[in-house]
């Protein structure tokens, strides 16, 4: 499915019992421990998952195709070009030249009004009656009215893993159901009669997965004035590979997410490296939303983190108690 044509131009962390010691990481005179390690890969995942019960950790499963309106052609192509190399490195597929975009970023001077013709004429689209992947209202009316430098959305699907059939959720242990999108003549490609598939759930897994299906990104330009292309294309890269909570407070956090507070962030750090890098390795078939944080969690600390989260935690944690 494409939702935005260009035309829109146990947790197994790793803390010690109590009988063991901590074996510190020293590197360039910053020393994380084990226990501050699980602490803050926890903090990570939790506030930069969308707080929405309704909807699973979601990735690309399908090629992923970057559109950028209203920029000159040079910028624009280092954007898509940027984003595209930072999704090879978690094997994400970039779109061949000339595909149908299905990550639309807009540039724009008028961000409330052009967010808001966007919500107002393809609202049924933005909020897919299905179940899984049907956000509130209230998270659309936030996304049309913030005043944040940038704002997005996401459109996800749940599919078979095995027959790659998108399908919505019943309560018979079946899938089927219509999807309410707009029409070709709005630029807005359809899907309607999702097929019924048999889903083979266990306790511990639902038999279908979330994938990411569309995703569009405001710029509200006067906003992000003195951000660098660089920079702002390693933040769009971020938001549009996962489902990123766009009201949490990221400004102390080593993260290219708190580069509109923090303009030194260069880009994605390697906090941001392992959670995507988590993303696409985890089984995301877990039937409760809790396990696939946990198993994110479990991913994260596996991978060795060497830097502190928050910024103000490094001189704090050059000592070890």
């Amino acid at each position: 499915m494409m939702l935005v044509a260009s035309a829109l131009a146990s947790s197994l962390l790793l803390s010690p019992g109590p009988q063991e010691v901590e074996s510190p990481v020293a590197v360039d005179e910053v020393v994380v421990s084990a226990r501050q390690l699980d602490e803050q890969v926890s903090s990570f995942v939790r506030d930069i998952s969308v707080p929405d019960f309704n909807l699973n950790v979601a990735r690309w499963h399908r090629d992923m195709c970057v559109s950028v309106v209203n920029m000159q052609n040079d910028v624009a192509q280092y954007i898509i070009d940027r984003v595209a190399e930072v999704a090879l490195e978690v094997d994400v597929k970039p779109g061949d030249p000339g595909c149908s975009a299905n990550v639309t970023v807009i540039a724009t001077a008028n961000a409330n009004e052009t967010t808001g013709e966007i919500v107002n004429r393809y609202r049924n689209t933005l909020l897919p009656d299905v179940s899984g992947a049907r956000r509130s209202r209230q998270a659309l009316e936030r996304f049309a009215e913030s005043d944040l430098p940038v704002r997005w959305w996401h459109i996800s699907i749940l599919i078979d893993p095995d027959t790659g059939q998108a399908a919505s959720r019943m309560q018979n242990g079946h899938i089927t159901g219509e999807y309410a999108v707009g029409h070709e003549s709005d630029g807005l490609k359809s899907i309607v009669d999702f097929p019924s598939v048999e889903v083979r759930s266990t306790n511990l897994r639902s038999g279908l997965r979330s994938d990411l299906a569309s995703a569009i990104i405001i710029l509200d330009m006067e906003k992000v004035a003195g951000i660098s292309v660089p920079q702002i294309a390693d933040y769009i890269a971020m938001i549009a590979l996962t489902r990123v909570n766009m009201d949490a407070d990221y400004s102390d956090y080593n993260s290219v997410l708190s580069l509109m507070t923090d303009k030194d962030i260069l880009g994605l750090t390697e906090w941001d490296m392992a959670f995507l890098r988590s993303i696409y390795s985890a089984d995301l078939t877990h039937k409760l939303k809790s396990h696939q944080m946990a198993e994110l969690r479990y991913l994260m600390a596996e991978r060795q983190i060497r830097r502190p989260l928050k910024r103000q935690e490094q001189v704090d944690a050059k000592e070890v108690p």
